[in-house]
């Protein structure tokens, strides 16, 4: 398998989600996929006492190269889009939105996934507008468990188990494409590695690098990665 440049992703959809992004909202996810396909994945040593210095998920580095990459599209991509002080139970803002499709990155804890989801259900329905548009489709970024990182963080795999069953539930109608990062195997993957000079600074030093990464003994290890 020859490695890709790029990280690479894979897709679930919920409430006919894949009709909406190959109709109605198929430009928009088209700059979606071209922006994420865009992202160099980015590692760092893990903090934690049992696996100190292992190249772990870099939550922070993967976030703001996806949010420089949707600048970089130039296509009417509203960051941040303000949620009205009426509504601000529900939070900020939410990451992205243009033309109906909202986009919400999520590495976060995975409790923050129902937040994500929830919210963008009550705009759905109730017609609201954020930064000048309606919410008609949603996209949720995570990434994929070949990655390590803390344990409570979200990944796509424990994702797509919660959205399964609220799912059968009708718990939510919003059309919704859940998506994952991941990333191809091999001796030379292109990767960026951070270096922070804190615990919780979110400014880094960046090394433009190369990874061996060989898949986990089983589909429920982790991928094992080496940062040359």
């Amino acid at each position: 398998m020859s490695n890709r440049l790029t990280v690479k992703i894979r897709v679930t959809d919920f409430n006919g989600a894949g009709a909406v992004f190959t109709g109605r909202h198929a430009a928009q996810w088209g700059e979606i996929d071209a922006a994420l396909a865009a992202v160099t994945l980015h590692l760092k040593g893990s903090g934690q006492r049992d696996k100190l210095g292992k190249p772990v998920w870099d939550a922070v580095g993967n976030n703001q190269a996806i949010h420089k990459e949707f600048a970089n599209l130039n296509r009417g991509w509203h960051p941040h889009p303000a949620i009205s002080p009426q509504h601000a139970f529900f939070g900020k803002h939410i990451d992205f939105i243009k033309s109906g499709v909202a986009v919400e990155v999520q590495f976060s804890n995975y409790p923050f996934l129902l937040n994500n989801v929830l919210r963008c259900e009550f705009f759905f329905k109730h017609t609201i507008t954020l930064g000048g548009s309606l919410v008609e489709a949603v996209v949720i970024v995570t990434k994929a468990w070949m990655f390590d990182a803390p344990n409570s963080s979200l990944y796509y795999e424990r994702a797509l188990e919660q959205l399964d069953a609220l799912e059968k539930d009708k718990i939510f109608q919003v059309p919704l494409r859940l998506v994952a990062l991941c990333e191809s195997y091999g001796a030379k993957v292109p990767v960026v590695w951070e270096t922070y000079p804190a615990a919780r600074s979110r400014k880094a030093i960046s090394r433009k690098t190369t990874a061996n990464i060989k898949a986990g003994s089983s589909p429920a290890s982790r991928a094992a990665i080496v940062v040359k």
